[in-house]
């Protein structure tokens, strides 16, 4: 199960309460009581108003934001993650238990209905549950950043980062951008002042410790470093979208195509291996290299988790269309291509 998944299951309870809260709620259990106006009898009318004084009492006694302020979404949040989920970022018994005493929540069954009660107030302040649910996602982006470079810094204090045969990291990946892009690599290494024997011992202590790094650190360096150098026709959306993931922040620079075109290009490569095409032919019959891909769909990947939340019915509906032109296009070809939403 998936982020998004998990965020609706979350939000089932929520999201009823967050649309009545906006007076977009869909209010059938006053059409419930619809058939006692065929009868006439006297006390119908005064016993349907104490039902709905009733109602209006456990509605309001449901509503608790216990000791959440709606305006420290993020401690919310991670109150939230705190208490819904396992793993790296997820609760313990422990800080489960600090998350009640310090909230005030007596129980499970109150958590869930003090949570459901912050998200409605949520939705109302930022129009709704989908927008909420996005932002949620945008600062758990953000943790997992926090935590990328903390990963950074721990391969670094071990010295995993320092250069090899005086080539850093950051000088081997912008040479091998330049090899990707077409350059010659005896005249790059002359120029650099580095043999062939001193490239090959680099290129191979690097990939061994990007082998052994099970946190992604080298990986990611490298990876940045990569795009930082790319002479393509979209390095500078990669790089944007490597400060902006860095950062934590949306990105200034529009996107260079629809999520529908970028998606047909990932799908007619995955029909054209299917096939057995060249990949880089399929690529360059799309007018695109390696190198353009790479730096495209570091930019279209973050621009999705972005807004993929917010807009996962139209993504959605967006993908089906892409799925079923494609099916048509290579009909009896199965695609591998997996988009969920």
């Amino acid at each position: 199960m998936g982020f998004l998944d998990k965020l609706k299951g979350i939000f089932g309870g929520a999201k009823a309460k967050a649309e009545q809260a906006m007076g977009q709620g869909n209010h059938g259990h006053n059409h419930d009581h619809g058939h006692d106006h065929g009868h006439d009898h006297g006390h119908d009318h005064g016993h349907d108003h104490d039902h709905e004084e009733a109602h209006a009492t456990d509605a309001a006694e449901q509503f608790d934001l216990a000791g959440f302020n709606p305006d420290d979404e993020e401690a919310f949040f991670h109150a939230v993650q705190q208490m819904e989920s396992e793993g790296m970022f997820g609760g313990t018994d422990e800080s489960r238990a600090e998350i009640m005493s310090r909230y005030g929540i007596r129980d499970r069954m109150h958590w869930q209905g003090v949570r459901d009660s912050v998200y409605s107030v949520l939705a109302r302040k930022h129009g709704s549950i989908e927008e909420v649910s996005q932002r949620e996602m945008n600062w758990r982006m953000g943790q997992m950043q926090r935590q990328q470079q903390a990963n950074t810094a721990g391969a670094a204090a071990k010295g995993e980062l320092n250069p090899v045969e005086g080539i850093t990291l950051e000088k081997w990946a912008a040479m091998n951008a330049a090899i990707v892009s077409g350059a010659n690599v005896e005249d790059m290494l002359k120029a650099n002042g580095i043999d062939q024997g001193k490239w090959e011992r680099a290129s191979a202590e690097w990939n061994a410790r990007m082998a052994r790094d099970t946190t992604f650190a080298i990986t990611t360096v490298y990876g940045n470093a990569f795009q930082a150098a790319s002479q393509g026709k979209y390095g500078n959306y990669a790089r944007e979208a490597n400060a902006a993931r860095a950062a934590n922040r949306e990105m200034t620079m529009e996107p260079p195509m629809t999520i529908e075109q970028y998606w047909e290009i990932l799908y007619e490569q995955d029909y054209g291996s299917k096939q057995g095409k060249d990949p880089i032919a399929v690529l360059k019959a799309s007018g695109l290299t390696v190198v353009d891909w790479t730096d495209l769909s570091s930019y279209m990947g973050y621009y999705m988790n972005r807004t993929v939340v917010r807009n996962w019915q139209q993504f959605n509906d967006m993908h089906e269309r892409v799925k079923a032109k494609f099916a048509a296009k290579y009909p009896g070809v199965t695609s591998d291509v997996d988009i969920r939403f």
